[in-house]
């Protein structure tokens, strides 16, 4: 049986083909893979200048678009070696298309134990506890690993109360911090909350870097990347 020649143009053309498709399907799994990169971002935080805790946030960006975002955030404040405050928090939250699908949160405010739960049933979103109500709409919670989306909301849903927060937010321009022991140029904002003001810095490449919050005693919580 005769055997076509190796060097047929048209068997190295198919070969050339075959070797497109390789690479091809290469870029592909490898998009796939960045799509469904992991980020974790761990937040010192002081409260003026002392370091009272840590905040810890685990996002997973999956293949298919969906989002999980997994917080804990442990504060003890000590005065003359014993326990003043403490605060625990631990949220899971999953994102859809931008919007928020599912969250579960629970928090211990000093002593004061607070459930939050609610997710998506068809085109609203119901929240189960610590009450029931329905909202229509996309909701958005304090997504602050996400400034596109958070920085253009008015209205967000805290996961440390269960309630729907008023906001406004505004851009304060362009600065240069330390983060991480270096000189960045972070683009600043701030958003307000009744009489709460927390402030936001973002690379310019849209990574949260730092935030600053007031408290009702007048102190300030700083969060600092680790």
């Amino acid at each position: 049986m005769l055997r076509p020649a190796r060097n047929n143009p048209v068997n190295l053309w198919r070969v050339k083909i075959g070797k497109f498709k390789l690479l091809l399907m290469s870029l592909l799994l490898a998009a796939h893979a960045a799509a469904a990169g992991d980020t974790h971002l761990d937040f010192e935080v002081f409260l003026d200048a002392k370091p009272v805790g840590t905040h810890q946030f685990d996002i997973q960006n999956l293949a298919d678009g969906t989002q999980t975002i997994r917080s804990v955030a442990v504060f003890d404040v000590k005065i003359l070696g014993l326990f003043a405050y403490r605060y625990h928090h631990q949220a899971s939250e999953t994102w859809k298309q931008g919007c928020l699908a599912r969250m579960d949160a629970s928090t211990d405010d000093n002593g004061r134990k607070i459930q939050v739960s609610g997710g998506l049933h068809g085109d609203s979103f119901q929240l189960d506890q610590p009450k029931s109500l329905v909202r229509e709409g996309c909701i958005i919670s304090y997504a602050y690993w996400d400034p596109a989306i958070l920085l253009r909301q008015r209205e967000l849903l805290n996961p440390g109360t269960g309630q729907f927060d008023a906001v406004q937010i505004d851009s304060l321009g362009e600065q240069t911090i330390v983060s991480r022991g270096a000189d960045v140029k972070a683009d600043h904002y701030r958003l307000r909350n009744g009489n709460r003001a927390i402030d936001l810095w973002y690379s310019q490449a849209g990574e949260w870097l730092q935030l600053d919050s007031t408290t009702p005693l007048n102190r300030t919580l700083h969060y600092r990347r680790k």
